[in-house]
């Protein structure tokens, strides 16, 4: 079994977060809104102004590991795939 690239599953893990705030958010019965890609991970829920929003989301960990390891493996087979392109 090989070793992780920390410096990769770092970048993945960045790449997920900045792609949580540019693509669009999914809106589920007019009130919970999801963030995340491929997967969400993270669900805002609409509530009263005098609410605490850290009050109103809930953060799934095991959805946010699972994207960030599947950015990871597209990263590390694009990489692989550009090592043989380039080297012959």
């Amino acid at each position: 079994m090989k070793k992780i690239n920390w410096k990769l599953f770092h970048s993945a893990l960045w790449i997920e977060i900045v792609l949580s705030y540019f693509l669009p958010f999914k809106v589920t019965d007019n009130f919970q809104y999801q963030v995340g890609f491929p997967i969400s991970f993270l669900s805002v829920y609409d509530t009263k102004p005098a609410v605490n929003p850290f009050l109103s989301m809930h953060l799934n960990p095991l959805g946010l590991l699972l994207n960030v390891f599947i950015i990871y493996m597209i990263l590390l087979a694009c990489g692989k795939a550009c090592q043989k392109y380039f080297r012959g």
